[in-house]
């Protein structure tokens, strides 16, 4: 092949995923016990050309749970527990508990959190298959069949400092697409208590 067109084949020619290092991508991460930031929630709708965005703000502590605050469009706030999700709507002032399966990428989100933080990769054994699609990522194709019920696959990047997550990306197996950016993220932060009370103050 001329030199020429290699060159171009290779310029062209897309990435191939390569093995991950989950324990090396892990470990800054796994310092932390609390994380808060802002985010940028965006779903891409399969079939359409449009896109939803809502923006707020989470909290999540590792092992534990994760607030969920909607500001725009409509306030919501949601809090993730291990058995149940307690939601607070804004407009309607209204208080409910539903069961998670109703918002599956919620907890599919507060376990992949949970996952990361938790800085132990064999969390990941027998449930996903591990790839690296770029620097400072990794793409999870879950393995178990409950899993695979929610979804195709999770990407999480991290930043380049490797100190927290910038992004979460969800598959659905709807062929929706989800992409969760954080801004202003905080590790350890010293907050209130008060800020799981339901309803919010």
């Amino acid at each position: 092949m001329p030199l020429a067109l290699t060159l171009l084949w290779l310029l062209l020619a897309p990435a191939a995923e390569t093995p991950a290092d989950p324990a090396a991508m892990m470990r800054d991460l796994a310092r932390s016990r609390v994380v808060a930031a802002d985010f940028v929630q965006t779903r891409r709708l399969a079939g359409m050309d449009m896109a939803v965005e809502i923006t707020g703000s989470m909290v999540f502590e590792r092992g534990g749970r994760l607030r969920w605050q909607v500001d725009d469009p409509v306030r919501s706030v949601t809090v993730i527990e291990r058995d149940k999700l307690t939601h607070f709507d804004g407009e309607s002032g209204k208080l409910a508990v539903i069961r998670q399966e109703t918002f599956p990428w919620m907890k599919v989100l507060r376990d992949s959190l949970d996952d990361w933080l938790a800085g132990d990769p064999k969390r990941f054994e027998g449930r996903f298959t591990v790839t690296s699609p770029k620097p400072h990522a990794l793409r999870l194709v879950p393995c178990e069949e409950t899993l695979k019920k929610l979804y195709r696959s999770v990407e999480i990047e991290l930043a380049p400092d490797g100190g927290s997550i910038a992004a979460v990306r969800l598959e659905e197996n709807t062929g929706d697409r989800l992409e969760i950016r954080f801004l202003k993220v905080k590790n350890d932060p010293e907050l209130p208590q008060t800020i799981w009370r339901m309803p919010p103050e």
